[in-house]
């Protein structure tokens, strides 16, 4: 009984081996489905704009979405992902209209306008947006809105942080632990946000993003080794503060790429937090309901399987494998 209980445990370890390899070959097309859709408006002249648009790589060919604009102006040239927008002098177009083709993605839309009177806005839509206000400032709630959505898509495409927070729970475990833990973790990563967004502290995203792949490496590392005795596991809440530290300047650099709006500063910097701790939030709360599923279906098998496979200890060794490769095409990419 025990052999045909052992046996099938082996089955449910090789299949979760199988999806944690199928996330990593997917690593680069997910990558590049982290892009956010950018469109530049530019004006011309009193009457004239260009509509620039990028579409991240993964996106169907087929399947661009028809962009228009709503009257009083119009598109009186298109040529590829290039549109000719004409005004009435001195009006501005209003809004940027979008009709899918079947294909929405899973980007947020990024909209930045260029006027000839040197002012500047960036607008953050949620993906699958239809409209795009384009002249004048964006409301506080589309703000808070696009801002919430651009952080919840960031943390779940962001695989070296989800990586970082699987170690923290096999680390933690005790439910008192992993909040206390993953607690200490958000509020490391949420200052360093803060600080790198204002430009109070930069360092070089390149190297920022070795040290965070190293991270990972270490952290696989402690747990392979299960060694309680040492500060990882004594103290998983400290040491997870820490890093949240590093981890956040990693966060802030894809805002950065996203942009803030001047006059909605906080508001923005805020909503973006709140996004990234609410996907974070919900990883969590599946990770853990995932491992009270694995540990109820190892209980009914059998009491002869060994401890590292029902505490999640095997994991350490995948996990360790992924990061030490990222870590090295990090490192080389310098």
């Amino acid at each position: 009984m025990a052999r045909f209980a052992n046996r099938r445990l082996s089955a449910l370890v090789a299949v979760l081996l199988q999806v944690l390899l199928a996330q990593l070959l997917a690593l680069p097309a997910r990558a590049h489905e982290s892009l956010p859709i950018v469109f530049s408006l530019t004006q011309l002249s009193s009457t004239g704009y260009s509509l620039s648009a990028q579409y991240p790589p993964t996106w169907p060919q087929g399947a661009l979405p028809q962009v228009g604009v709503t009257a009083p102006c119009t598109v009186t040239a298109a040529k590829g992902t290039l549109l000719h927008i004409g005004c009435p002098a001195d009006m501005a177009p209003g809004r940027l209209t979008l009709a899918y083709q079947g294909y929405t993605g899973s980007s947020p839309i990024l909209l930045r306008s260029s006027y000839i009177s040197g002012q500047r806005n960036t607008v953050v839509a949620s993906s699958g947006a239809t409209e795009l206000q384009l002249h004048g400032q964006q409301t506080p709630l589309g703000i808070f809105t696009g801002y919430v959505s651009a952080g919840v898509h960031h943390i779940l495409i962001g695989f070296d942080h989800l990586l970082f927070l699987i170690c923290l729970l096999l680390i933690a475990r005790a439910p008192r632990s992993i909040v206390m833990t993953v607690t200490g973790f958000t509020l490391g990563h949420a200052l360093t946000i803060s600080l790198a967004t204002l430009n109070l502290l930069v360092l070089d995203s390149g190297v920022v993003e070795v040290l965070i792949a190293l991270s990972i490496v270490f952290v696989a590392a402690e747990i392979a080794r299960g060694q309680s005795n040492s500060l990882m596991w004594r103290r998983p809440w400290q040491v997870a503060t820490l890093f949240g530290l590093l981890h956040g300047l990693g966060f802030a650099g894809a805002l950065r790429e996203i942009g803030l709006p001047e006059h909605e500063l906080p508001l923005s910097l805020l909503a973006f937090n709140l996004g990234i701790e609410a996907g974070q939030l919900l990883f969590v709360l599946a990770m853990v309901l995932l491992a009270w599923g694995v540990r109820r279906a190892a209980d009914k098998l059998s009491a002869g399987i060994p401890a590292g496979v029902t505490s999640g200890r095997w994991l350490s060794w995948p996990i360790g494998v992924i990061a030490s490769v990222w870590f090295v095409g990090r490192l080389l990419s310098l």
